[in-house]
């Protein structure tokens, strides 16, 4: 059996969608795995998978700081440190670049920093601003993770990462490192494309490409490089 692991925004979920989604439960079918790991909240997910039928084993959400099984039932999460929800939190509030600030609780988000967090984010007016902030944070939060997405600063556990779920699903199933396929085309894709046989795109980040065992179009391709389907030969006799 063969398990592949697959970033969401940017590989999955794009021009290609239903393409995508055909070949993954093809895949399935013959008898492998399919896994997502997104940086995105469990809610924020469901509104785009909802709608479609993919067989997927594992929803790796939060950059890794929770997964949920098939059914939506939390196996694993890592949350960061009840003490320093409040400071992080009211920190990021205060800053006046700051659009919004949210708690997420891996089920949704809320401003009550009562509240388990599972990830804080916060949407800056600024980005390159934003990377001020957010370094100032993790100096003085050692504790913590983070790093800026296209629209949002993302904040997790400091040992929270995709590969590190990962890991957790090896040594808790006992399945096969050697039979895991990672793919994707973020920074925070990184470290389970070095470690698990991944691959990423052509116009992904440079150092996201020299720890690739290749680049491909699309998870089509990439799912028939790794599983490629028997061709059945037909005799001369027509039999």
């Amino acid at each position: 059996m063969k398990i592949v692991v697959s970033d969401f925004d940017g590989t999955l979920f794009g021009q290609n969608f239903e393409e995508n989604i055909s070949a993954i439960n093809d895949f399935v079918r013959r008898g492998n795995m399919f896994i997502i790991a997104t940086g995105r909240a469990m809610n924020y997910l469901a509104e785009d998978i909802s709608m479609i039928d993919i067989d997927c084993e594992y929803y790796i959400c939060n950059d890794g700081g929770v997964i949920f099984d098939r059914y939506f039932n939390v196996v694993y999460r890592k949350d960061i440190k009840q003490e320093l929800v409040r400071p992080i939190y009211h920190t990021l509030c205060d800053d006046e670049n700051m659009i919004e600030t949210y708690i997420d609780t891996s089920h949704g988000y809320v401003t009550d920093t009562s509240k388990c967090a599972n990830g804080i984010i916060a949407r800056p007016y600024d980005k390159e601003k934003a990377f001020l902030t957010l370094d100032s944070i993790l100096r003085k939060y050692p504790d913590v993770n983070g790093y800026i997405s296209t629209n949002w600063i993302n904040l997790t556990d400091k040992e929270v990462s995709k590969k590190a779920a990962i890991d957790y699903l090896v040594e808790t199933y006992h399945y096969e490192a050697n039979e895991i396929y990672t793919i994707g085309d973020g920074m925070n894709d990184f470290q389970m494309i070095e470690k698990y046989q991944g691959y990423t795109f052509e116009d992904s980040p440079m150092d996201l490409k020299a720890v690739a065992k290749g680049t491909i179009s699309s998870i089509k391709e990439f799912l028939e490089i790794i599983d490629p389907k028997q061709t059945v030969i037909e005799d001369d006799r027509g039999w």
